[in-house]
């Protein structure tokens, strides 16, 4: 054998022990296949698989070294993936720092107190059903929002109000049907006319005694009323930003508008006749109701310092509803709404679920809690619907998204309020500070005239 042959054989020897190979007879196969041949043949293929060993060799280092790029590569996507994870994971927990609650408006109807005559109109029908419907999937939205409390908008109780603090509606209209476990909330209550023309003293006795625990053994104390207007202010979860909520009773404030809803109800038969002379006996107390309130109310706006601020009524200030914009709450109230910036005004009273927006104030009206009404757009509509069901408010520091959502559980609206209030200028004390007086005569009326029956 040449020596270029044996040099060729001992390389291919070495190759085969490095691949952990034995070299055996000449007729096992290493991965090329041997043609018999010359010898000369014999070390040119031994030659040519060194070097296809050789570039094995170095296709083997280029794919470590691809595999350590793809290795880096994935690694940095994987740290990008967790920190992009992570900043979602904080908008999402800034973004759920948000003070969330229902609004519920005239839903006073229970399985038998709501009953009408076939000539009634047809949205008072089935009142108690639309009602369960309407309970039912407010609860659902209550839970999809962690809701915090509900504001209960008035006609709390059809169609004559309670009797007393302990009267069997309180059972049958409120505790059994809203008893899901998202509605154990605060119920932020005002009363509407429906509520006066029974014993609305019965309802804010109801609260401070914590009747529904007390008495009806539901705990804990749900119910809401310590007078016939008050305020609350709620933080957010981090106390950066919160919401004050100024509650107001527009059946004292608008005579006018009470007395025909009175007169109403006594043509439709829900009302009895002798019920006006009875509400014309106490017109000089309520007017003294009237003006203390209005004193609190301005007193109140005018003090605040929240972020954001909402009032609510009974009587809509506008409305594309059956009863219509309210002319005494436009001459008295709306003004103070606008010069104290005010954010937002819920009410109720029209059995429709409307937006309105006018002078920079936007107008909420959830009032088919129960029954269902008419609707006629205004030059300050924005949207309206007569379908019974409520509204959620989902209020961050700068932003209220709204829902309305109708006994279906279907959202038939949806918008978001933006903060117009600037927390810096807020707050100014009036120029003769009223608020020694202004508690401390309200808490004289009170105690004198407020109760009415």
């Amino acid at each position: 054998m040449e020596p270029e042959v044996r040099a060729a054989d001992e390389r291919l020897r070495s190759w085969l022990r490095r691949a952990g190979r034995t070299t055996g007879s000449a007729s096992k196969n290493y991965g090329a296949t041997k043609v018999p041949g010359s010898e000369d043949e014999d070390a040119a293929d031994l030659l040519g698989k060194q070097q296809v060993d050789e570039e094995e060799t170095v296709a083997r280092r280029v794919a470590r070294r691809c595999r350590r790029v793809m290795c880096l590569l994935v690694s940095g996507a994987a740290i990008m993936l967790f920190l992009t994870m992570m900043i979602a994971g904080y908008v999402a927990i800034s973004d759920s720092d948000e003070i969330s609650f229902v609004t519920l408006g005239d839903w006073g109807c229970g399985p038998d107190n709501c009953r009408v005559p076939p000539s009634a109109p047809e949205g008072f029908h089935d009142g108690g059903g639309h009602q369960l419907s309407v309970a039912h999937h407010m609860a659902k939205a209550a839970a999809a929002i962690s809701s915090k409390f509900v504001l209960a908008l008035g006609d709390n109780f059809y169609w004559g109000g309670v009797d007393s603090p302990t009267d069997p509606l309180w059972k049958t209209v409120w505790l059994d049907r809203f008893n899901h476990e998202s509605l154990q909330t605060p119920w932020y209550a005002i009363l509407g006319n429906h509520d006066h023309y029974g014993n609305a003293e019965a309802q804010i006795d109801f609260s401070s005694k914590k009747l529904d625990c007390t008495h009806f053994k539901v705990c804990p104390s749900r119910w809401v009323l310590p007078r016939y207007w008050y305020s609350v202010v709620v933080p957010s979860d981090s106390k950066k930003f919160d919401v004050q909520f100024v509650f107001i009773d527009t059946v004292i404030l608008a005579e006018g508008a009470s007395q025909e809803a009175a007169k109403e109800k006594i043509k439709e038969g829900k009302l009895s006749k002798d019920y006006i002379a009875k509400w014309e006996k106490w017109a000089g107390q309520r007017k003294a109701m009237a003006k203390i309130q209005l004193e609190w109310f301005e007193h109140t706006l005018n003090s605040s310092t929240a972020d954001w601020l909402i009032v609510a009524g009974h009587y809509p200030v506008f409305s594309g509803g059956e009863h219509g914009n309210t002319p005494e709450l436009q001459q008295q109230i709306l003004p103070l709404l606008q010069k104290y910036n005010v954010d937002a005004y819920l009410a109720g009273h029209d059995h429709t679920l409307q937006h309105l927006e006018s002078g920079g104030v936007h107008y909420l009206v959830s009032g088919s809690g129960a029954l269902k009404g008419e609707y006629h757009a205004l030059p300050q509509s924005l949207f309206g619907s007569t379908e019974n069901g409520f509204m959620t408010h989902r209020v961050r520091q700068d932003t209220m998204q709204v829902r309305m959502i109708n006994d279906a559980g279907v959202a038939v609206n949806e918008f978001v309020l933006r903060r117009k209030r600037n927390k810096k200028t807020q707050g100014s004390a009036l120029e003769n500070d009223l608020s020694g007086e202004v508690d401390t005569l309200g808490k004289r009326v009170e105690n004198k005239v407020f109760k009415i029956f």
